[in-house]
């Protein structure tokens, strides 16, 4: 497989929900492709109504970025302008919040996983877990 096709976006979503439930939390996950639309979105029971929009963001920063969202802080700081410009292509609002996480098969770039709804740690975390059932 060289493409993120929704069955291994499900498994990716699920690997999610299954880590945040391990931990007590309850989540909402977004997975996109290579340019952040939109694959599969979840919202586990009883996750904040607004957490899917969040979950968006965070997987299209990190698919367009190449990058854990969490990671991109200091580029924001220093370099506004070109969070802007990013902000102005993306399907979702361009993010630092933690909890987004590139997904990369056979080395290429496929997608990001993003997670909202717990603290920052465990939403890197839940999509950790995410990305590492997928094999990234």
């Amino acid at each position: 497989m060289t493409r993120l096709d929704r069955a291994a976006a499900e498994a990716v979503a699920a690997a999610a929900l299954d880590a945040a439930r391990a931990a007590g939390v309850r989540v909402s996950v977004a997975v996109v492709d290579e340019r952040g639309a939109d694959v599969v979105v979840l919202r586990d029971d009883g996750a904040a109504w607004f957490t899917p929009g969040v979950a968006r963001a965070k997987a299209a920063t990190a698919a367009a970025m190449g990058a854990p969202t969490a990671a991109l802080r200091e580029l924001r700081t220093a370099y506004p302008e070109l969070a802007d410009l990013v902000d102005d292509q993306l399907p979702q609002r361009f993010t630092t919040l933690p909890g987004g996480v590139p997904l990369a098969l056979g080395g290429r770039s496929v997608g990001a996983v993003g997670v909202s709804g717990a603290h920052p740690d465990q939403d890197v975390a839940c999509a950790e877990a995410a990305a590492a059932a997928l094999g990234s």
